[in-house]
């Protein structure tokens, strides 16, 4: 029905969707005069006063953030004469995530990108303000008529907690996106939206789910016994860059997921430019320790790419002052000339005073080092000039 006022402002008018615990009518914001968006909770949670509570302090904190991926809140309430809580948004002209999903089956690398681009932008911008989404999906991630991207529902997930989502029947499409931590009942964090994004662009690029199941109990079995099939295997287009990129925002243990959104972010767009993405704790793979031939090659590639080489010998140290001079030994020198004439002349000086005092001798003399056999020669006579001409001949003829 259309034309019914919602706080005497708000005329409604055609639904835009509808869910487990709200609707979504598009309406004339009859005070400024703009089209606005209205989401009306279901009239079963006006009974619960924990939620009623947790729902205004929410919708207060959603619409104090302002950013150009987030969708503005501009106001909220209980409508009186219904007894029907609402809040009034921004009114996107576009498709949802959900739509596209439906209409296309999957998107391309650089549309899947653009629209993580935008979510992480906003979810950063939203987690440096102490505000947790709670429920990233595709439906809740706008795409104008002019391409602008908007993450949608801050506040409204914290509201209605998990427990609330499954009493309500909430689709087992919206706990698909839910983080381990949680559909086990724990506090939700920053990572816990990393994760339900993780899920949206795993889904965008192969157009399934990581994690098919029936129900909640399912679903928790399949994560613990199974991680969800690399995306570069069910799309040729993604790269292994991307592809881990995205696998470990779907880690299931949050302190192995990114840091902050604008982490992912950063991840994602690296990944879809082909580069691999930096060893982490999550991430890391343990290499082995080089060999004596061989060194690993790690440059910038994956380590598919990695290559050995031998490895070049490295030249010895040059040796210190107290260790002992590596150079050969050089060749013993010669004899000088000059001292086998000195011992020439001795001998020839001692063997002429024997002959001067009248002994006429026979003279026996060894060989040099190099001869092996001695010249022995008698030498006698009372010529001295001629006794000492034969005894220069016989110590030349030894000593050569």
């Amino acid at each position: 029905m259309t034309g019914e006022l919602i706080a005497d402002r708000y005329e409604l008018g055609e639904r835009l969707g509808v869910g487990g615990m709200s609707t979504v009518r598009v309406a004339l914001d009859r005070r400024l005069e703009r089209q606005v968006a209205v989401k009306l909770l279901a009239e079963h949670l006006a009974d619960d006063p924990q939620f009623v509570s947790r729902f205004r302090r929410e919708a207060l904190a959603a619409a104090r953030l302002v950013h150009p991926n987030i969708v503005q809140v501009f106001d909220f309430g209980l409508d009186e004469p219904s007894g029907r809580h609402y809040i009034v948004m921004e009114h996107i002209k576009g498709r949802s995530g959900a739509q596209i999903l439906r209409d296309e089956g999957q998107l391309g690398i650089a549309d899947t990108l653009r629209l993580d681009d935008g979510a992480c932008r906003a979810l950063h911008y939203a987690h440096q303000h102490g505000v947790v989404h709670r429920d990233v999906k595709p439906g809740n991630l706008l795409v104008s008529d002019e391409g602008a991207i908007k993450l949608a529902d801050f506040g409204i997930a914290k509201a209605s907690d998990v427990s609330s989502i499954t009493q309500v029947g909430s689709v087992l499409g919206t706990a698909a996106y839910l983080a381990p931590e949680q559909a086990h009942g724990e506090r939700a964090t920053p990572r816990s939206d990393i994760y339900g994004l993780g899920v949206v662009t795993y889904q965008l690029l192969s157009g399934r789910l990581p994690y098919e199941a029936a129900s909640l109990p399912e679903l928790a079995l399949a994560q613990q016994r199974e991680r969800p099939a690399p995306l570069q295997t069910l799309n040729p287009d993604v790269s292994p860059g991307l592809s881990a990129a995205v696998s470990r925002a779907l880690e299931l243990e949050p302190e192995r997921r990114y840091a902050s959104a604008e982490e992912m972010r950063t991840a994602l767009a690296n990944g879809g430019a082909g580069l691999e993405p930096p060893a982490t704790d999550a991430t890391q793979t343990v290499r082995r320790e080089p060999t004596a031939s061989t060194r690993v090659v790690t440059g910038g590639g994956p380590p598919a790419q990695r290559r050995l080489e031998p490895r070049q010998a490295r030249p010895a140290p040059a040796p210190t002052g107290w260790e002992a001079d590596p150079r050969p030994a050089p060749a013993p020198a010669r004899p000088r000339r000059s001292a086998r004439r000195r011992a020439r002349g001795t001998l020839i000086a001692l063997l002429v005073l024997l002959l001067l005092a009248g002994a006429a001798a026979a003279v026996y003399f060894g060989t040099s080092p190099g001869s092996e056999r001695v010249q022995i020669r008698e030498i006698g006579g009372n010529d001295v000039q001629g006794v000492v001409d034969d005894l220069e001949r016989l110590i030349d003829d030894n000593l050569r």
